[in-house]
């Protein structure tokens, strides 16, 4: 048990520093409206802020977004201390994940108010488009993996729960066993004359 509260913690704190600290190189190395090639057609550091959620989805509601990820903190880690009782540890690292990107996300919108994205993804069609997927930053991956992960598991553990259906030991449930075959037992000779 000590050991999945370590790792909970480890992953968690060090994500979330990890989370912070490349936002705050991105966002001090790399202006506005400038683009930092990373792989040339498809990779690069960007720089936006985001004051609402996944795809910049309702920016009006910061101060809702700021107590949601502020009400976040205790829940994952009461979710955590809750699988204490069954420790595995794919839950627990996936738990130490959801909560980095939690913490590094929440504490962009009290110091900024806002999240800071810069992971910009992106192709040009062969009609020369640009297609760009929505900025984003490692606390918004650890965060979606994580998700993936814990559902996953959870699936999983729920299908190795279900009884299996498939007969024990070649008879069907419910039934007697057969009764010994007759060429099984030795052969007893008929009694003399």
């Amino acid at each position: 048990m000590v050991r999945h509260v370590a790792a909970f913690l480890l992953v968690a704190f060090s994500g979330a520093f990890l989370d912070l600290a490349t936002k705050d190189w991105a966002f001090e190395h790399n202006p506005y409206g400038v683009d930092i090639p990373v792989i040339p057609g498809w990779f690069s550091f960007g720089k936006t802020l985001n004051p609402g959620v996944v795809f910049g989805m309702g920016p009006q509601a910061k101060t809702f977004w700021l107590v949601v990820a502020v009400l976040a903190v205790p829940l994952i880690s009461g979710l955590f201390l809750a699988s204490l009782r069954k420790p595995r540890w794919l839950g627990t690292l996936t738990l130490g994940m959801i909560l980095a990107g939690t913490i590094g996300n929440m504490v962009d919108r009290i110091r900024v108010g806002a999240v800071r994205d810069f992971l910009k993804f992106f192709y040009v069609d062969a009609a020369g488009v640009p297609h760009v997927w929505p900025l984003f930053n490692l606390a918004d991956s650890y965060i979606c993996v994580g998700v993936f992960l814990l559902t996953l598991e959870m699936l999983v553990l729920e299908e190795k729960k279900k009884p299996s259906s498939a007969p024990k030991g070649g008879a069907s449930e419910g039934l007697p066993p057969a009764p010994p075959s007759p060429a099984a037992e030795p052969a007893v000779p008929p009694p003399g004359p």
